[in-house]
């Protein structure tokens, strides 16, 4: 199974660091990458688009009218830098890829990295805690060789010595690592109720970490705001979730009917 990457134009690029995400929990990977790109301004270079690696989960309906079926699209994108500042290679994945061919699409991608002078590969992911949506986000990081996990600790609150990261933004590193290449993951914390939403206050601390480990210079008000409105949407989330439960316990009651004592 070959995996056709589609090159838009050809560049040479100094000793790249690749940054991957795919969506995950939260959307922390994902929005912090996709974030950095765009607010760096970097490049097309290819894509991938293969449909049997995603899964189509049905069709779009706008104005009473049926859509043209869009298939997941993945696209690399390069940051020309200064100087011997290594350039920057970023691959952003709209969908995670069927059970089964992981492996496959991991290596695949490496190899087209490692074809441009890839040597350290940076992914990101979401670290559910026991945390509020008010505290700040901590990161947290995990390499794969202990001379890189000492050189970055002092940029993060936390050494993720145990556990497991599912999903591609774990398995690109363990794919690198076979590879012989070196690469390290940064993890922002969330609460553990929120697994399931949009968390931009965790993207932005990966963001601001992953700026002073690479020495970018970046405006993040936006994903400020961004996660000002989403601790808002939060509450109101979390509100209509304990209205709904009292009336579910009061349906209880009056179903259980009146009590007899004697």
């Amino acid at each position: 199974m070959t995996v056709q990457i589609k090159i838009l134009s050809e560049v040479e690029l100094h000793e790249p660091f690749l940054l991957a995400a795919w969506p995950g929990m939260g959307h922390v990977a994902l929005k912090a990458f996709v974030f950095l790109h765009e607010a760096l301004r970097a490049e097309n270079l290819a894509f991938v688009e293969e449909p049997e690696f995603f899964r189509i989960p049905g069709i779009a309906i706008q104005d009473g009218l049926v859509q043209s079926t869009l298939l997941p699209k993945s696209g690399f994108y390069y940051l020309k830098q200064d100087g011997d500042t290594n350039d920057l290679l970023f691959f952003v994945g709209d969908q995670q890829p069927v059970g089964g061919k992981e492996y496959h699409l991991a290596s695949a991608l490496l190899d087209f990295a490692g074809s441009l002078g890839v040597k350290r590969v940076i992914t990101a992911a979401a670290m559910p805690t026991a945390i509020n949506h008010y505290q700040p986000s901590r990161v947290w990081v995990t390499a794969t060789h202990e001379n890189l996990l000492s050189n970055l600790s002092p940029y993060c609150e936390r050494v993720l010595r145990e556990g497991q990261i599912s999903g591609m933004n774990g398995l690109l590193l363990g794919v690198a690592k076979q590879l012989g290449m070196e690469g390290f993951c940064l993890l922002g914390e969330i609460p553990f109720y929120t697994t399931e939403i949009e968390n931009p206050k965790a993207s932005m601390s990966v963001v601001r970490v992953l700026g002073k480990i690479l020495g970018l210079q970046l405006d993040l008000r936006e994903l400020k705001e961004l996660a000002e409105e989403t601790e808002k949407e939060i509450d109101n989330y979390l509100l209509e979730l304990q209205q709904r439960e009292q009336e579910e316990d009061k349906q209880t009651e009056d179903q259980e009917g009146p009590v007899t004592v004697h």
